[in-house]
């Protein structure tokens, strides 16, 4: 989209010494795409759903295999670290960051949290009680809990940060963009050179609520709209983070020289207004491709992404591939850089579906021409409800999508906001969603041509029938395929109780 003012200096650097992936595709919103990225699969094969903290279908299986958990299987096993956002499962300390193969993190569970007090954003209230979401605005004499984790309990300050960190009280002291960039310097200033490490590092910078210090705001015009503001503020919290961790590294010897740092969103830019005039919603814009975030259009899924670091060969460096990658891939692709067989043995023996992840360190290398991947699976409907009530396939240059009323289905102008832009409460209006329902015999469906049409503008499916009948008999396959555990809130009491038990603080409740 349109960056004419927005301030990123760290990430146009490193973007500028690395290769720009600009066919770089994620699920339409975030906790599918993180559990694809640890997991190696398909979002529709481990977990297709955004789910709440006491929910136990959260996140992904505890017999699929991590990245961190295969990095753990190199002959010099990897130091691994996680810092920011979560959404992976908190039920049992399994499916915590230390439960799932990181030595330290610094976290929260769900899905948005309050960036200056580190409370939880249920349905997003930061300020209502998790068992009262319905107040809008929140009552803030009725504080939501605290989503916060150190290591292997809360971050309620009764520890260390971490080595050269004094302790400190974690909560409702700084803004969580400032504690996550210390957390993740001193983990590269005291990593031991002799292992290598894996850091994750997921901000959630550029998430709602939109929420910066007033220097960052301060960066970006007065009159600009309030939500572009704020999310232009965002963007240049993550920047920073970046260049600062990325400069530490480059005070370590030969850290750099052997470093693969791999960048990108988890899903495209959120283009609706705010939801309301105490949360701010959207600010991106993803102009000119069509859609945003919670839409299987390209705007909501062809992911901002680039690799930069030491590794990327110097011949490959400061050029675009336009060759497909899933999010997925990173599983297959770090496993074969650490010596690692990306094979899940623990899922194959619980029965649970296989990695779908290719490598993509030729292509990255520039070993070969072309990349692995001719097909991307973004959402396969499994279920008449729910954000993934349609299916998206990319095969070669083809797209198809089919369901009925599909979100966020305009295009926006090279600013924010523009007539294209829309309020909340106007998203489910007819005129903002589309139809691509599929007639059988007859076709239908959207069908598009990347190669010629990549902002989805003409739909060319009565045009090609035997081309959609093609695609939604491989959807229909994949369908078939599915994997995921339907959302199980039976134990919210317990988990409540664990909240209080905790001190107002989300934790694992199960053994």
């Amino acid at each position: 989209g349109e960056d004419s003012g927005m301030h990123t200096p760290h990430a146009h650097a490193l973007l500028k010494e690395g290769i720009e992936l600009d066919r770089h595709y994620t699920f339409p919103v975030c906790s599918p795409t993180r559990s694809s990225f640890m997991s190696g699969r398909y979002p529709y094969r481990v977990q297709q759903y955004n789910l709440k903290n006491c929910d136990l279908a959260q996140g992904v299986p505890r017999n699929m295999t991590t990245i961190p958990q295969k990095l753990k299987l190199a002959s010099t096993p990897y130091a691994t670290v996680h810092i920011g956002k979560w959404h992976l499962g908190m039920a049992s300390a399994g499916l915590t960051p230390s439960g799932r193969g990181f030595d330290k993190s610094l976290t929260y569970f769900e899905g948005a949290q309050d960036h200056f007090t580190q409370r939880t954003c249920v349905d997003f209230a930061c300020l209502s009680p998790i068992n009262d979401t319905t107040v809008y605005p929140p009552d803030p004499s009725k504080p939501s809990p605290y989503d916060f984790w150190l290591d292997d309990g809360t971050a309620a300050g009764a520890g260390s940060l971490g080595v050269g960190v004094p302790a400190k009280h974690l909560v409702e002291t700084a803004f969580n963009g400032y504690l996550f960039n210390d957390f993740a310097v001193q983990a590269v200033k005291y990593h031991n050179l002799s292992t290598p490490l894996f850091m994750y590092l997921a901000p959630a910078s550029a998430h709602s609520p939109l929420e910066a210090p007033q220097r960052f705001i301060d960066m970006y015009p007065e009159d600009w709209y309030v939500d572009r503001r704020l999310y232009a503020a965002e963007c240049s919290v993550w920047d920073e983070i970046l260049g600062n961790v990325t400069a530490a590294m480059k005070t370590r010897p030969g850290m750099w020289d052997n470093t693969l740092l791999v960048f990108s969103s988890d899903n495209g830019g959120p283009v609706y207004w705010s939801m309301a005039d105490w949360f701010g919603g959207g600010g991106a814009n993803n102009w000119p491709l069509k859609g945003g975030k919670a839409s299987p259009w390209e705007g909501g899924v062809r992911a901002a992404a680039f690799v930069s670091g030491g590794l990327i060969p110097p011949a490959q460096r400061g050029t675009k591939l336009e060759d497909k990658i899933h999010i997925a891939d990173w599983y297959s692709t770090f496993s074969r850089l650490a010596g690692v067989d990306p094979t899940d043995q623990k899922a194959a023996a619980a029965g649970l579906p296989p990695i779908d992840s290719l490598d993509m360190w030729p292509l990255l290398s520039g070993a070969t021409a072309t990349g692995p991947r001719s097909v991307v699976p973004i959402s396969i409907n499994v279920s008449s409800v729910g954000p993934t009530s349609y299916s998206a396939l990319i095969s070669d240059n083809w797209k198809l999508v089919v369901g009925r009323l599909i979100p966020m289905s305009f295009h926006q102008g090279p600013q924010f906001p523009n007539a294209s832009n829309i309020p909340y409460g106007q998203i489910t209006n007819k005129s903002n969603l589309q139809e691509c329902v599929f007639l059988g015999p007859l076709g239908g469906g959207c069908l598009y041509n990347l190669a010629t049409d990549p902002n989805e503008l003409e739909n060319v499916a009565k045009e090609n029938l035997d081309i959609v009948k093609k695609m939604h008999a491989m959807i229909e396959d994949m369908a078939k395929h599915a994997y995921g555990v339907p959302s199980d809130e039976s134990q919210a009491g317990a988990c409540n109780a664990m909240v209080a038990a905790n001190g107002n603080f989300f934790g694992p409740w199960l053994p």
